[in-house]
């Protein structure tokens, strides 16, 4: 086959970009029958890097995908238009959305597979849309690639159930394949950091919860007072709504701003030994589609607590503690457990090493390619 793809999120630094180079790159090893041809703008076209079976077709779009499609942008119906009409251009045999994120409309009756992530910005508009107009047609987006998908695509059993709760789409049309931690997440060989801290990776949307964190962190300041918290993640360029200078002055608040600190994005091999040194890491997020960090973690043997109740339950499992989201005490107390005990962190820590060798972004690739196949003939 020759198969086009949308490298619409080629260059975004959170779950969406990272799904994209990591499902790439695992095609690019494992397929040795089809030919791609990845879609990608300006900015995306000039850092592209995968080797394998890949030609590009660079779009010239008036912005970039990754800023038009944020929080304070807007994808122009030019730029949509122009790789709609890009794509139709090359002779294909199947086009695929790594993400529902940056889709836009397939001329003709070329098979689409679409990849939903998660249905959290249908399911709460509020925290990821500055207007009514940009929820709107966040869902006329969504439901227009659900209904010109031949099959989808999602990383969990429970984004799959959202799917068809929020969308209404058909069962038999949807297909579940898991996301995997990039081989560079390991762990290694390192001494204790100075001072112990928890480790916090991600977004710092409202939907993430972190204050939950904090105010369980503040809780366990005076037992544990060379405790440390370090969040990571992209809040500088982040195209999604973000809260960190509300979580700055709460934290002023709690008198544990001393304690915390915020590093931004930073690169991968960086990003392994801060999952290294941590003696926890804590995802409290009040949902999730799939939660890599939780699986980058356990992939460096990190004991993790993480929130109970959607994603994490099936990525996580026994490998590690599961929580409330709204219940501050008890995220406070299921950290201080750990804290307390190094013989139980001793054992999630190889659990969590066990389990994340279930996940294979190889594996994932081989499915993908089923699924392919499955929609060329639908």
């Amino acid at each position: 086959m020759r198969i086009g793809v949308d490298g619409g999120c080629w260059g975004n630094r959170r779950g969406y970009g990272r799904y994209l180079r990591e499902i790439l790159a695992a095609l690019g090893r494992v397929d040795r029958d089809n030919e791609y041809v990845v879609f990608l703008d300006p900015a995306a076209f000039d850092t592209f890097a995968v080797p394998g079976p890949f030609r590009l077709r660079r779009v010239d779009l008036s912005v970039a995908v990754t800023q038009a499609a944020s929080w304070k942008g807007r994808r122009s119906l030019r730029d949509l238009l122009r790789m709609s009409l890009a794509v139709r251009r090359e002779p294909l045999d199947l086009f695929f959305f790594p993400a529902s994120y940056s889709y836009f409309p397939v001329v003709g009756r070329l098979p689409v597979v679409v990849c939903f992530h998660d249905t959290i910005p249908e399911r709460d508009p509020k925290v990821h849309f500055r207007s009514w107009r940009q929820a709107l047609f966040w869902r006329m987006k969504s439901r227009l690639a659900a209904a010109q998908a031949s099959l989808i695509l999602t990383v969990s059993g429970y984004s799959r159930r959202c799917l068809i709760e929020n969308l209404k789409v058909n069962p038999a049309r949807v297909r579940v394949v898991p996301e995997a931690a990039s081989p560079v997440f390991r762990k290694l060989d390192m001494p204790p950091a100075a001072r112990p801290y928890l480790l916090y990776v991600g977004g710092f949307n409202p939907h993430k919860n972190v204050a939950a964190l904090l105010k369980a962190a503040s809780r366990l300041a005076a037992r544990w007072p060379e405790l440390r918290l370090v969040l990571a993640g992209d809040f500088q360029s982040d195209s999604f709504q973000g809260t960190t200078g509300a979580l700055k002055t709460l934290a002023r608040e709690l008198g544990i701003a001393g304690r915390i600190e915020f590093t931004g994005w930073v690169p991968d091999e960086e990003l392994c030994r801060l999952y290294n040194g941590a003696t926890l890491v804590v995802l409290p997020s009040l949902e999730e589609g799939f939660g890599l960090p939780a699986l980058e973690a356990m992939a460096c043997g990190t004991p993790v607590v993480a929130s109970a109740g959607h994603a994490f339950d099936e990525v996580v499992a026994d490998a590690g503690l599961l929580v409330d989201p709204r219940d501050e005490k008890a995220l406070a107390a299921a950290i201080e457990s750990l804290l307390a005990d190094p013989e139980l962190r001793r054992r999630l820590s190889e659990k969590a090493l066990e389990r994340s060798q279930q996940f294979s972004w190889d594996a994932a690739a081989r499915r993908l390619l089923g699924i392919f196949e499955e929609a060329r003939n639908y």
